[in-house]
C-alpha cells in the first residue's frame, strides 16, 4: 500500500495494515518523543499515533495534505493470521498509527523489482528506515522498513 509525505511516495506491506482512518480525533499526550502526534480512540482501544514525516525527520514544509492515519495490526494479529506468515518485516504489540499526508494505491511489487538504495542517495531520509525502492513509471516508490521505524529505541535527532 502506498502513501504520500508531501512529495514523496512510501510504501508498506498490506498485510501490515489493519485500516485507514480519516478525520482523525487526536488527544495530546505530555511527556512523549516529538514524532507522537496523539492518541485516538478506536471504538474503545487506544492507538498511539506516529507522525511518520516527524519519525522520518522531515522538514514541516515538506507536508502536504490534512493527515490519514494508517493503523497496523499488532503483532500478536499477525501471528494468529496463517497469511502474514512468510512477512519479514513484524510491527510491535502496542496498536499503532501512522500519521500520513494522504493514501496513494495498493500496487502489486515483485521483489525482483526492488532496489536497495545506494549510500550516495538523499541523504535526507536515514538508510535505516528503508528496506529498498522500486522504480514506478513515474516516480520511485520508498519501501518503508517498518521494522525500524517502530523500533522505539532509535535514537531520533
Amino acid at each position: 500500500m502506498t502513501f504520500y509525505l508531501g512529495g514523496d511516495l512510501f510504501g508498506i506491506n498490506i498485510l501490515l495494515v489493519r485500516e485507514i482512518i480519516q478525520n482523525l480525533e487526536l488527544t495530546s499526550v505530555a511527556k512523549v518523543p516529538p514524532y507522537i502526534a496523539g492518541v485516538l480512540n478506536l471504538r474503545g482501544q487506544v492507538v498511539t499515533v506516529m507522525d511518520l514525516a516527524r519519525r522520518l525527520s522531515f522538514d514541516d514544509n515538506e507536508r502536504g495534505g490534512l493527515g490519514n492515519c494508517i493503523v497496523l495490526k499488532t503483532a500478536s494479529e499477525l501471528e494468529n493470521n496463517p497469511t502474514s506468515v512468510s512477512l519479514n518485516e513484524r510491527t510491535i504489540a502496542d496498536k499503532v498509527g501512522l500519521l500520513v499526508d494522504r493514501i496513494g494505491d495498493v500496487l502489486p511489487i515483485d521483489a525482483k523489482s526492488i532496489i536497495q538504495t545506494p549510500n550516495q542517495s538523499d541523504n535526507r531520509l536515514d538508510k535505516r528506515y528503508v528496506r529498498g525502492v522500486v522504480r514506478l513509471s513515474d516516480q520511485l516508490l520508498i519501501l518503508l522498513n517498518l521494522s525500524e521505524v517502530l523500533n522505539t529505541e532509535t535514537r531520533v535527532d
